[in-house]
């Protein structure tokens, strides 16, 4: 048994290396053999001298790493190259590694989803690992799909406003959970490249536009002149926020009894604004229609953190500012049925307790 796990921040300063760190380090007491990758590197802190990041994490000896070629040169962490892959980024092609003296390290990952299945599939079939770490970001989510489910930072520095926050995080929550459609059709659907439309008689012969994305009013206008003689919808690629609506608007009580079919969450999320989304999603199910999902991301836990960088005008630079932490975290486990973490607070534990969970059960 493994896990794929994905920290994702959704914006800087949300505490998601906080996050991993503690993961990591609840992960070694247990002597679970680990590996850590990202989605690209979404760091800022560089050294003057030599050019590349500055390291950030704490890596133990034995921990699998997939990173880039340059920054294997920083931090004081030493390294066995187990393989030298075909992935390309800005620094260099990415190695997989194992740690041998511990010590920090910057962490720069794939950018792809085929390139990240790539590397965890290594590290989870040639090297045992048992649980993957991928260390990501709200903006760059979309390779997210091929872990198991998330880990979302977010906090004061993606809003001060609490209740937006938590409003935010529930349309996330809701998304990323959409009910997947089953067996059969995972099968079938997974090997379709365009929106395809299923005619109610089983008779006729499925309809295949010319793309593969709703986003535009000519894809939109395909799917409203068929709507009556289809049962369902399949769209396998990104799905812009404003195309979606304009759908519903045209469609309204048409979709009584038809099921809209995702690929993937990511393709929604990544399309506009969750919430807005999710209004429109709930819209379908309103006039009777049905909204699925091939493979969904199970949102596993929250982590929040009340800090953010306050700019003072009078003085013409930035200091600690702090929304109220209790306010914070009683107004998420409200909104959401997740376990919600300040780990500065609460510590570590809860958030192990999560991963154990899922990953012997």
């Amino acid at each position: 048994m493994s896990l794929i796990i994905g920290i994702a921040g959704t914006a800087k300063n949300t505490g998601k290396t906080t996050t991993t760190s503690a993961i990591l380090n609840e992960l070694y007491k247990e002597k679970i053999l680990v590996a850590l990758t990202s989605i690209g590197y979404d760091g800022e802190e560089i050294d003057n001298i030599t050019g590349l990041p500055k390291p950030r994490l704490f890596l133990k000896k034995n921990t699998i790493l997939a990173t880039a070629e340059k920054c294997l040169k920083v931090g004081s962490a030493a390294y066995n190259i187990l393989e030298t892959t075909d992935i390309i980024t800005p620094l260099g092609k990415i190695c997989i590694v194992r740690v041998v003296r511990e010590g920090l390290a910057v962490v720069a990952g794939p950018n792809k989803g085929s390139q990240l299945k790539y590397v965890k599939d290594k590290m989870i079939n040639d090297l045992d690992c048992k649980v993957v770490l991928v260390d990501g970001a709200l903006n760059r989510i979309v390779p997210m799909i091929e872990t198991d489910g998330i880990i979302l930072a977010t906090g004061a520095s993606r809003n001060v406003n609490i209740l937006a926050l938590a409003q935010e995080v529930k349309a996330l929550h809701e998304l990323l959970n959409l009910t997947e459609a089953s067996k059969s059709e995972q099968k079938y659907f997974s090997r379709i490249k365009k929106i395809t439309l299923i005619p109610k008689n089983n008779c006729k012969k499925f309809y295949y536009l010319n793309y593969g994305s709703l986003i535009d009013d000519m894809t939109k206008n395909e799917i409203v002149k068929n709507i009556k003689d289809i049962k369902m919808i399949f769209i396998p690629a990104l799905i812009s926020e404003s195309t979606l609506k304009k759908l519903n608007n045209d469609l309204d009580g048409l979709w009584a009894n038809k099921t809209l079919i995702i690929r993937d969450p990511i393709k929604l999320i990544a399309g506009g604004n969750p919430e807005i989304l999710l209004k429109q999603i709930n819209k379908i199910r309103l006039n009777n229609g049905n909204v699925k999902v091939l493979k969904n991301l199970p949102l596993l836990a929250i982590t929040v953190n009340p800090f953010f960088p306050k700019y003072r005008f009078d003085k013409g630079c930035y200091e600690p500012g702090y929304i109220d932490r209790n306010k914070l975290v009683e107004t998420m486990r409200t909104t959401v049925d997740i376990p919600i973490i300040d780990i500065k607070y609460d510590g570590s534990s809860k958030i192990k307790e999560t991963i154990l969970n899922y990953l012997y059960n």
